[in-house]
């Protein structure tokens, strides 16, 4: 830096008084300054007014300082150096004399040295407060650098375009999103970034922002690789001195956003079709219970509209006796869990509708709000359960309680047992068979119909009567005494010797009564049942039409049944037994479905035994364990015979007593005759009745370790003894079996409906529906217009021995010169 050489002697100077007032009086701060070569060197020697007001220090004050004790510098300083520096930081010098006044102040200092014609230096110093334009420098580059971040980290598009709209700045997430480098973009015009759709507007807008609009727009850029995106932008003008010079914007990238609210959208618009169109309830509670909002289906069952339901209690549409426990159940919900029960709404006319309730807790930011319900108008169902119950408990023909609610009944009387005897009664039909197969069976329903009306008639308030079996009854009189017993006995043998008409003919029917008494005969009901079982054999071993109460010269079996019993012991190890098979054939295309098992007792002395003659022998005795374990393998030895001939893998179906169910080791055996046969398990069906659900838990076990092994299950005369859709639910049954009672009566409205209901329960669990009983080409026609997947029958065929299944049932023939089978 050039150094002003000042000539004019400081004495002659200061000695004018006019120059000296000029000095005091200039606009800027000035101060003169002893040389380096004095005693005091750099000492203030003159201060003017200005100075002064700035250094907030008086002249006098000033002259006790050098200019680097005032201001912080070596004496020995570079001038530019320090002209340099305190233009461009603030005063910070702690230990001068202004660091209290001028914190926080930017001071711009220039040092002049000048001589005197007397050959002394002195120097000018100059003071500008540079404050305001160093605030305004530091705001600036504090401006510059947030924007510089804003820039550069934005995860946004942040662009720059100039006023012939080429793009002049870009940051790296727009870089990154649309696959460009900086040398692609730099200078690229910004209408090959949008897609077709979209560039008329986009250019208008752009003509808008130069106009200085700020404009925000949704459109669709396009990257790279021509794949379109959605962004939002924001876009305003560059305006510098006035005038627009460019834009400068954001694009956010919104695809994920659209996709989140078009997905938003379409599951509001699900949900709300599903409260509006759902056909069950769907409503909306407070935690009060009161309505705030419900579907046209709620509606419907209320018979009330929305406007006079909204902020009411449920609890008014509730059946009386049940809004107790249906509170209960509502207050479960607000637990937080969701939460199922039943209950039964009435509607303005008083009419019932049964609701299985689904309640849903309702949670907004973790607080419970509301509860969400749903309805399912269970009605229908709980009418086709009662149906079935009705169904399960009693006999389809005389509306009599059937032999499970007649086991029920007695088990609950003898648990309310009193000081009072019970009397148990079996009563047997006198040559019903005969009777049935000469007038043929409908007149024999009719007959056994009239007969359980009269039956019912004498017995009236004094009893309860039940159809125990086909031609057996079962009467429960509680609270009597043997000569009551007695002269109602008489009463109705009298009355029942009447005769009948039936189809315009008359005949006579009469009964054996077998009569026992509770704890007298018997301290459980098996015990009883089985003494009044014998009563009643005894009474038609002595000429029937007559009744016979129990006693010791009756105790044990029939003859007959010891005998039997007897003969029964050597049969198995006679090797007596044979096997008969009846097929089962596919509904939809005739083919064989699987083949039935079924035993047969040929004996020297008895001839052929059918099975309903010893089964209940083998039963009681329980010979029926071994005997069913010979027929398992029996059957299945026999099948697997059949699939080294080549007849293809079949299951084969083999009926299991109550008894033999109830085995401790029964599936270890099972496991057993499938391993020494070689039968795979699925080719084994073990058909079981429904008095199994005697002891529900055992048999669930059961069942599900048979299961397990693969073996499959059949309900056995379902609809006849213990059904329930409660078994059929717990129990895991592969086919049901219609009974042919319920086949016979398939001609009847009744018959018909009573199928139908079984086959669609069937359906409903994944259950095949097998008929049995199938005899004529009607009754096959009605059961594949309801739906039975498999028929078997007389129809199709009768039982056959082994040896002639192959001629009789897979007949040959001969297809390239292989023997095949057709099934």
């Amino acid at each position: 830096m050039d150094k002003t050489k000042l000539t004019a002697s400081m004495d002659s100077l200061f000695g004018i008084e006019d120059f000296q007032v000029m000095l005091r009086r200039m606009p800027e701060p000035l101060c003169i300054l002893s040389s380096t070569h004095e005693q005091k060197p750099n000492r203030f020697l003159f201060v003017n007014k200005r100075a002064e007001d700035l250094l907030l220090l008086s002249e006098q004050e000033l002259r006790t300082y050098s200019w680097s004790e005032v201001f912080g510098f070596d004496a020995q300083i570079n001038l530019q150096e320090m002209e340099e520096q305190t233009a461009s930081e603030p005063f910070t010098y702690k230990r001068s004399p202004l660091s209290k006044q001028l914190k926080g102040h930017a001071l711009r200092i220039s040092l002049r040295d000048f001589q005197t014609q007397a050959g002394e230096t002195y120097f000018l110093l100059t003071i500008i407060d540079a404050t305001e334009h160093f605030q305004t420098k530091e705001q600036l580059r504090v401006t510059s650098s947030e924007f510089e971040s804003l820039f550069k980290f934005n995860p946004n598009i942040i662009y720059a375009i100039s006023k012939e709209g080429l793009i002049t700045n870009l940051n790296d997430a727009g870089l990154k999103r649309l696959g460009y480098s900086r040398d692609e973009m730099i200078g690229r015009d910004f209408k090959d970034l949008i897609i077709e759709a979209d560039l008329e507007k986009t250019i208008a807008l752009f003509s808008e922002i130069l106009k200085g609009h700020v404009q925000n727009f949704f459109i669709q850029l396009k990257d790279k690789h021509n794949s379109p995106f959605s962004v939002e932008i924001t876009a305003v003008p560059i305006i510098v001195d006035q005038e627009v010079t460019g834009v400068i914007g954001m694009a956010q990238d919104i695809s994920e956003r659209l996709e989140m609210e078009t997905k938003l959208r379409d599951s509001e618009e699900s949900h709300r079709a599903f409260f509006d169109y759902n056909i069950d309830p769907v409503i909306t509670y407070d935690l009060q219970g009161c309505f705030l909002a419900f579907n046209k289906a709620t509606e419907d069952i209320l018979g009330v509209e929305q406007e006079a339901l909204i902020g009411q209690s449920f609890l008014p549409f509730i059946e009386e006796e049940l809004r107790e426990s249906t509170w209960h159940h509502f207050q479960q919900v607000l637990n937080g869990q969701p939460y199922q029960y039943e209950t039964t709404a009435l509607n303005t006319e008083g009419e019932r509708t049964h609701l299985h309730i689904t309640l849903i807790p309702a949670f907004v930011n973790g607080e419970l709000l509301h509860i969400h319900c749903i309805g399912k108008d269970v009605t229908v169902l709980k009418r086709h359960q009662e149906m079935m119950r009705h169904m399960a408990y009693h006999d389809n023909l005389t509306g009599l309680g059937n032999q499970r609610l007649f086991n029920d009944e007695l088990r609950s009387l003898l648990k309310q047992h009193t000081s009072t005897e019970l009397g148990l009664w079996i009563v047997d039909l006198d040559r019903f068979k005969f009777i049935n197969d000469h007038l043929g069976h409908e007149a024999g329903d009719q007959l056994i119909t009239s007969f359980s009306e009269r039956l019912q008639r004498i017995i009236g308030s004094r009893g309860q009567v039940f159809r125990y079996g086909g031609d057996e009854f079962a009467i429960i009189t509680p609270h009597t005494t043997e000569l009551a017993t007695r002269l109602l006995a008489a009463e109705v043998i009298g009355e029942l010797s009447k005769s009948y008409e039936i189809e315009g003919f008359h005949t006579v029917l009469t009964a054996s009564l077998g009569i026992s008494f509770y704890p007298r005969h018997g301290a459980d009901e098996r015990e009883i049942i089985r003494a009044a079982d014998h009563a009643m054999y005894h009474a038609k071993k002595h000429g029937r039409n007559t009744f016979q109460l129990y006693s010791s010269d009756i105790a044990g079996l029939a003859h007959s049944d010891l005998r039997m019993e007897t003969l029964l012991h050597k049969a198995l190890e006679n090797k007596e037994f044979v096997l008969y098979y009846q097929p089962q054939y596919h509904a939809a295309t005739n083919k064989i479905h699987g083949i039935e098992a079924l035993i047969r007792w040929n004996n020297p002395e008895l001839g052929v035994v059918p099975p309903d003659a010893f089964i209940p022998v083998a039963e009681e005795t329980g010979m029926i364990v071994p005997i069913g374990e010979w027929v398992i393998e029996e059957a299945c030895r026999q099948n697997m015979a059949w699939q080294k001939r080549g007849f293809p893998a079949t299951p084969i179906s083999v009926n299991m007593s109550l008894r033999q169910f109830y085995q401790s080791d029964l599936v270890e055996k099972i496991k057993s005759i499938l391993k020494r046969t070689g039968l795979g398990p699925r080719c084994l069906m073990l058909e079981i009745t429904e008095t199994i659900a005697m002891q529900e838990d055992i048999a669930s076990d059961i069942l599900r370790e048979l299961k397990e092994l693969g073996v499959r299950i059949a309900m056995d005369d379902f609809g006849t003894g213990y059904s329930s859709l409660k078994y059929l639910q717990t129990f895991s049954i592969d086919h049901i079996k219609i009974d042919k009672a319920f086949t016979d009566k398939l001609d009847t409205k009744e018959g018909r409906a009573i199928i139908a209901t079984i086959i669609s329960l069937g359906h409903h669990l994944d259950m095949t529906v097998v008929a049995e009983g199938v005899e004529t080409p009607d009754q096959v026609q009605e059961l594949r217009q309801l739906g039975c997947d498999v028929f078997q029958g007389y129809y199709f065929s009768r039982p056959l021995p082994a040896a002639d299944v192959d001629d009789q049932l897979f007949k040959k023939c001969k297809q390239n010169g292989k023997k095949t089978y057709i099934y």
